[in-house]
């Protein structure tokens, strides 16, 4: 009787275990992947580089029709 008894002690305190590990496993998931409102913000940040880059280049290409107009009027 006291062998069966502190085999179900046994059984019930390791049951747990895989829960907790399970538990463990899905917070590290979640935490690897990104929010939504991360996600939305790096879009956003994007977004934002590639208008700045754009009106960096035009602004360059800007300049150089400049500089060439001013060359030919010499």
């Amino acid at each position: 009787m006291r062998a069966t008894q502190a085999t179900q002690a046994t059984r019930a305190t390791q049951a747990p275990q895989p829960a907790a590990k399970a538990t463990k496993t899905a917070k590290a998931a979640s935490s690897d992947e990104l929010s939504s409102t991360s996600a939305v913000g790096l879009v956003l940040a994007g977004g934002a580089i590639l208008v700045i880059a754009g009106q960096l280049l035009r602004l360059r290409l800007r300049l150089r029709r400049e500089r060439r107009s001013d060359a030919d009027e010499r």
